[in-house]
């Protein structure tokens, strides 16, 4: 009689053990569901199901590498302002090009709207001139077969460009789709460049404020007008301005440059991907859009200020350098940059010194006070002046201007 009592007793406790285990799978299974009226039947191909939350830019904010402070931003009053003087920009681009491009400098200072970069960093670029000269020819070149070398590596790296982000998270999605596209383009636009790994986050980026077009366009100034020789086989463009960054460091900051003399740290070994990839791996994205901003206004000089600033934020107190003992160290610290930028992009754009004579005052009289030249990229590219005498020369010298 015990034993009989034992084994119902067992099989009771097995039958709520099974019943406890069902209910546990059904409560979670439930979240997924969902009614099949609350679907969107327009899929873009790069939603999840569950449509986690995400930040401002559209970065998830579960992922543990989303900072809550990107939710945040400038106040709804602030962001109108200056979209209406944006606005007011662009109807008169034509014009402020020829006479007052101090106007257009001084709003590229205080944060282009990101409703606004899809028109306006093609403008600031050329690329939107280039896209009207050159119609239909980016759909000629998304219609030809891609070489199967380039295709293959870049499938490879679709995956490895913000993974994070929800335009780019799934496999074969929108966003993806779209970046293989850009990306296949350039191929066969300059097939003797080919694909550079590096040009990935930077058409990646592109891609979250515009078109696939316009983001192409761009692409293609940043490579031609921007970086030349920056994505080419032999790097000669990224190269040279290593060796630029090493002669600004010695002046910007004679100690932290001593530093990195002592352990033999050179700006190739921590600057290289800096440079190449515009910082989109480095910098919180709400400080890259701030930079990008001033970049397309100004050209290469921000990167290279932009480098003397995060240099500054690793080494430039004495206490840093002692922590970093050796060349190892050294590297490990500025290759994790980002961890010494946090949310403060108007500091960091100040701190960065953009413009030598950034004050407002100079800009109010327009040309007469602009130290700078016309904003073409042509000659934004060829702009050294705020090197100084001495590296102004060994600029223009050794790229023969």
């Amino acid at each position: 009689m015990l034993l009989l009592r034992k084994r119902k007793f067992v099989s009771l406790t097995r039958r709520i053990q099974r019943f406890t285990r069902g209910n546990k799978m059904l409560n979670a299974l439930r979240p997924e569901e969902k009614n099949p009226s609350d679907v969107d039947s327009s899929d873009s191909g790069s939603e999840v199901g569950l449509e986690p939350e995400t930040d401002r830019f559209g970065f998830f904010l579960t992922d543990g590498s989303s900072d809550s402070f990107r939710t945040t931003g400038p106040s709804p009053v602030q962001v109108r302002q200056r979209e209406a003087k944006w606005i007011n920009i662009i109807a008169q681009w034509e014009r402020l090009l020829l006479k007052n491009t101090s106007k257009i400098k001084v709003q590229c200072h205080k944060g282009i709207p990101a409703s606004l970069r899809a028109k306006c960093w093609p403008l600031l670029s050329g690329a939107s001139g280039r896209m009207d000269r050159e119609k239909d020819l980016y759909k000629l070149l998304d219609s030809q077969p891609t070489l199967k070398h380039w295709e293959d590596v870049i499938e490879r790296d679709l995956d490895r460009q913000f993974p994070f982000h929800e335009m780019f998270v799934a496999k074969d999605g929108h966003g993806q789709r779209c970046l293989f596209e850009v990306l296949k383009a350039y191929t066969q636009f300059k097939p003797e460049e080919g694909y550079c790994q590096a040009q990935g986050p930077v058409a990646a980026v592109l891609l979250m404020n515009m078109p696939a077009e316009e983001a192409f366009w761009c692409l293609v100034q940043i490579c031609e007008q921007y970086l030349p020789g920056y994505y080419s086989p032999l790097l000669e463009g990224v190269l040279f301005d290593a060796t630029i960054l090493m002669w600004v460091l010695k002046k910007a900051c004679p100690a932290a440059h001593k530093h990195l003399q002592h352990h033999g740290v050179e700006p190739l070994m921590f600057a290289t991907d800096w440079l190449m990839c515009l910082f989109t791996r480095h910098l919180p994205f709400n400080t890259l859009l701030r930079v990008w901003d001033l970049f397309f206004c100004y050209g290469v000089r921000v990167l290279l200020q932009v480098a003397v600033v995060l240099v500054q934020r690793v080494l430039g107190r004495e206490d840093q350098r002692k922590q970093c003992c050796g060349q190892m160290e050294t590297l490990q610290r500025l290759r994790g940059i980002k961890d010494e930028i946090k949310d403060e992009e108007d500091n960091f754009i100040l701190e960065s010194k953009i413009c030598k004579d950034g004050q407002r005052k100079n800009y109010k009289d327009g040309k007469r006070n602009d130290p700078h030249p016309p904003l073409i990229p042509e000659s934004v590219a060829l702009d050294t002046t705020w090197l100084g005498g001495n590296l102004n020369k060994a600029w223009n010298n050794v790229k023969g201007r």
